[in-house]
Formats: C-alpha cells, sequence, structure tokens
C-alpha cells in the first residue's frame, strides 16, 4: 500500500524525488522502531523498482545529514535512528551494499564509523550475519574503502573482519526472531531475481562520461554470477530487462535504446547455446507477468531478442509448443499477446520451406 501510494505521488524530478526521500527520514525520526525499519523496507523496494532513483535518494539523504544537528538538539540519538533505517535498506531482500560507500561520503567523518556500526548491526539483526557477509564480499568492499586509514584503529578492524572471513562454517538462520520478511530472504535463491548493481550496470548505456563497456559488464558477471546456478541466464536477462523499464504510472515502457545497446552482452552470455535462448524466453514471460502485462512489452521484447539474433525462432517456438509445465504462469497471457509474432514466424518459416521445395524441384 506505502508502495502505491508512493508510486502515485511520486514524480521523474529529481529534486522532488529527494524532497520525497528527506521526508520519509525525518518523519520517523522520532517514531517507534518498527516505523524506521519499515521506511527502511520502502527504500529498497522503490528503489529496486526505479520509482525513485540513486541519485535523488542520495540527494535527500544529504539533506537529512545536514539537518541532523538540528535534530539532535532534541533527539540525542539520531545517529542510531539513521542507522536503523539502513540497516534495514542494507539488510532488505535487494543487496543494497553498494549504496553504502556513496552514503558514507555524505556523512561527516567523525560520524562515520559510528554510522557504520548502527547500519552493520541492524542489517544483521534483521536479515543474518552470514547474508550481510555475502552482500560485503559480493560488493568488493574493504574497510579502507570506506573509512580513511588514520581514522581506522585494530579494534574497529577486528571487530568487522568476519565480514571478509570465507569460512563456510557461518550460520545462515536470522539472528533475530523469524519474520515475514527473513522467512523471504531464505526463499531467495529459489526463484530467478535481477542483480541490483547488473541493472545499474546495463543503464550507464546513458550517462554522460560515465559509460561502462560490455567488457567491463561481462567481467563482473563472472566474477559476481555463477554459471552453476539454476537461474544464471534468467537473472542476467531479469536484470537487463529491469534496466529497459521506464517505469512511470500508469505506463511502463521499454527504453529500446537500452535494449538494443546493451543486447550485445547478452548474445556474448547466451551464446546460441538452445537452452539458454529458452531461459531468456522464459525471463521475458517472468518479467511482463510481474509487471501484470503492460501492453505490447512482450510482443515488443520478442521482436528485439529475435531481430538482434539473440533467441531464434526454434528457441520460441519450444516455449510455444512445448511449455514448462513448472512455469505455467502468465504463459498463456503472453502466448496470446505475442500472437502476431508466432505468426510472422511461421510465415516466414513455411516462405523458406516452400522456396527449399522449389529449388529442389
Amino acid at each position: 500500500e506505502a508502495v502505491d501510494d508512493l508510486t502515485e505521488f511520486c514524480t521523474s524530478n529529481v529534486d522532488q524525488q529527494a524532497l520525497i526521500i528527506r521526508e520519509l527520514f525525518t518523519n520517523v525520526l522520532e517514531a517507534k522502531s518498527r516505523a524506521r525499519k519499515a521506511i527502511g523496507h520502502l527504500l529498497d523496494i522503490v528503489l529496486h523498482k526505479n520509482i525513485i532513483s540513486e541519485e535523488a535518494f542520495l540527494s535527500g539523504f544529504k539533506m537529512v545529514i545536514e539537518l541532523v544537528p538540528d535534530f539532535a538538539v532534541d533527539i540525542p540519538l539520531i545517529w542510531q535512528y539513521i542507522g536503523e533505517i539502513l540497516g534495514a535498506f542494507i539488510g532488505g531482500p535487494t543487496s543494497n551494499m553498494l549504496c553504502l560507500k556513496s552514503l558514507l561520503q555524505l556523512v561527516p567523518d567523525e560520524k562515520c564509523k559510528q554510522l557504520f556500526q548502527y547500519i552493520i548491526r541492524y542489517a544483521v539483526e534483521l536479515s543474518s550475519k552470514s547474508r550481510i557477509q555475502r552482500f560485503w564480499q559480493s560488493s568488493g568492499f574493504s574497510l579502507n574503502d570506506l573509512f580513511k586509514s588514520d581514522s581506522l584503529d585494530s579494534s574497529f578492524i577486528n571487530e568487522y573482519s568476519w565480514l571478509s572471513e570465507t569460512t563456510g562454517s557461518e550460520p545462515t538462520t536470522p539472528l533475530s526472531t523469524p519474520t515475514p520478511t527473513t522467512t523471504s530472504l531464505v526463499k531467495e535463491n529459489l526463484v530467478p531475481r535481477a542483480d541490483v548493481q547488473l541493472i545499474k550496470l546495463f543503464k550507464s548505456v546513458n550517462d554522460q562520461g560515465t559509460m561502462v563497456t560490455d567488457t567491463e559488464i561481462i567481467t563482473y558477471i563472472q566474477t559476481h554470477m555463477s554459471s552453476k546456478d539454476k537461474f544464471y541466464i534468467r537473472n542476467i536477462v531479469l536484470s537487463y530487462l529491469e534496466a529497459c523499464l521506464i517505469n512511470r504510472e500508469p505506463q511502463k515502457k521499454i527504453q529500446e535504446d537500452i535494449a538494443k545497446n546493451r543486447m550485445t552482452v547478452l548474445k556474448k552470455i547466451i551464446e546460441h547455446k538452445p537452452d539458454a535462448e529458452i531461459q531468456a524466453v522464459y525471463a521475458i514471460q517472468n518479467f511482463v507477468n510481474k509487471l501484470e502485462h503492460p501492453p505490447k512489452m512482450a510482443q515488443l521484447l520478442f521482436d528485439i531478442f529475435y531481430d538482434e539474433e539473440c533467441v531464434s525462432e526454434d528457441a520460441f517456438f519450444e516455449w510455444l509448443r512445448h511449455p514448462d509445465q513448472s512455469e505455467t504462469e502468465g504463459h498463456s497471457v503472453v502466448e496470446i499477446s505475442t500472437k502476431d509474432f508466432f505468426t510472422w514466424l511461421e510465415q516466414a518459416e513455411t516462405e523458406i520451406e516452400e522456396g527449399e521445395e522449389e529449388e529442389e524441384s
């Protein structure tokens, strides 16, 4: 409900989005702990769904930090409360660990370590130690990346050495009482899911002067994602699709320049392997179904994947004629919405067969 309300209220203007972020933080600083954690989870969702941009999020957070001296007069535990919000954000269903460096850069040097301690404490409390450890290691961060070297003492380094440890004996059960949130985290590897950092890398095609190359994206995939993962291909394609999405209510559209410019990455990953191509089609089905089937979106994506020679007609027909019985959700709706695409494919296939018969005769 909160997400729907925010979506309706939100605009594409970065400055206005930043003000919304500021208000979300400041309105719960004197509220109950439950409210602060809820805002942290809400921030996770709205950034993941591109309802609010990362730029606006950081700009709004900067406003909050600038207000801290005034708020601290009446709220002496303000850094703890900010840490509680960010702990819920960092430890949420989506990995937001890569935002940590940008957030801490906006905080006064003398408060950085204190805020970091609160963030990690609440992230672990709401998630699990092993999961935060995994997020940390996936980010590639070390403490030296976040803090000035002269501020790091041996006590602090030893306290957080577990973040970089690679032991396999870390307990995976949440340290706090199981909640709906922590329960859903246990299931997170059982379903396909987009990778937040990969989404950002795909999107960078429109960032003037900071465009990430296809090679860098492939390197990230090879470093942070396992080809042995059941949903390896699907997770990559979902990340690509999320990057292409323009999510502005009431319409959701595909940004075709990103879709076409970044298709080279998918082609290098999929490599015309039949199983990988079929997984890509199911990723489109999952994606469009999650968005409740925006008009013509499935047709457009099928066209792009076929025209860019990423998915073959054989893979599309396999998806159509022999649907996986464990992947039925949304299949029939996508099938109906792509009827013209398959009619065109079948006509082209018939023309090719007739041409071959004429040549033989």
